[in-house]
């Protein structure tokens, strides 16, 4: 199956597809070895590398979690629970790009607590009230989904300022925006929408034909 092609958005100057450079992302943030992203990727293991490092400076210039490497050497431990834990999977890190593999840590702790996904549904368009409907059956069987009803506001108040409810789906208004706030999100796939966002905002910058 040939890849597919598009312009890659999140990666300037750059030979690899975006479709391609999504897979190598979501292989960082499922934490495989740069041998097997490879693998999974046909990109050769030192692309790899480069990559997964270009992502991790990425995650130290703009993540939400943030270290500052000139006061973190010398702290305490207690000070530093990063440190400890990416010093068991990275071993042999060496010390000029210590702080790089810190803050990778921090920011997957932070996407695991920190992140959910928001869906928006128009409650008069009937494809969008059958995925509402999905989302009402699964929480039938798994409480994954809160579910929110806002109502329309003909003075036009912003959203986040409207009346809500939640959701009932025998008693709404064919209005009203429907909301769908996902927790419990993987951790991977958290720590991935964290990176492809910053990717978004701040793509990795290349020479040209890099791949």
């Amino acid at each position: 199956m040939a890849e597919k092609t598009q312009k890659n958005r999140r990666s300037r100057n750059a030979k690899i597809s975006e479709y391609r450079l999504r897979k190598l992302v979501m292989c960082f943030a499922k934490n495989l070895t740069a041998r097997e992203t490879a693998v999974a990727t046909k990109l050769s293991e030192p692309t790899v590398r480069h990559r997964f490092m270009q992502i991790r400076q990425l995650l130290f210039d703009h993540g939400p979690m943030r270290v500052d490497v000139q006061n973190v050497e010398g702290r305490p431990p207690k000070d530093r629970p990063a440190k400890y834990i990416y010093e068991r999977h990275y071993k042999g890190v060496k010390q000029e790009y210590a702080h790089l593999f810190e803050i990778e840590v921090l920011n997957r702790i932070f996407a695991t607590k920190n992140v959910n996904k928001v869906h928006r549904f128009a409650a008069w368009n009937d494809g969008h009230m059958k995925e509402v409907m999905r989302y009402v059956d699964y929480n039938k069987l798994h409480a994954k989904y809160d579910i929110v009803e806002i109502l329309n506001d003909a003075s036009g108040v912003p959203h986040s300022q409207r009346e809500q409810r939640p959701f009932e789906p025998l008693d709404y208004k064919t209005d009203s925006l429907i909301v769908v706030n996902e927790h419990n999100i993987a951790p991977d796939a958290a720590f991935f929408r964290v990176i492809w966002e910053l990717m978004r905002k701040f793509p990795l910058q290349d020479n040209e034909g890099q791949a």
